[in-house]
């Protein structure tokens, strides 16, 4: 059983799948990106390889519970959002 404070309890069996949205910064209207995902290791595969010209904006998880889809959102904000990855460097190399 896998619980968490104040959740309910879902088997290990329960079906769950979900997406990781990335923001392309690359074009000027910020174009989503939607990337599934089968698991918890394909979700950390997902978030942890670096994707030039993408940022990830949120990871959406969906599950059954007692025949009840559910879904949550984790939603991030970047501070780099809307800069151009070049414009970065001066900041990185701190002039």
């Amino acid at each position: 059983m896998v619980c968490s404070i104040g959740e309910a309890c879902m088997s290990a069996s329960d079906y769950a799948i979900g997406q990781a949205v990335f923001v392309r910064t690359d074009v000027p209207d910020y174009a989503e990106v939607t990337v599934p995902f089968q698991g918890l290791g394909e979700l950390v595969r997902l978030c942890s390889e670096a994707r030039p010209g993408m940022l990830l904006d949120k990871v959406v998880i969906y599950a059954t519970l007692d025949q009840e889809p559910r879904s949550i959102s984790l939603s991030f904000l970047s501070a780099s959002k809307g800069i151009r990855p070049d414009s970065l460097k001066q900041f990185l190399e701190g002039d």
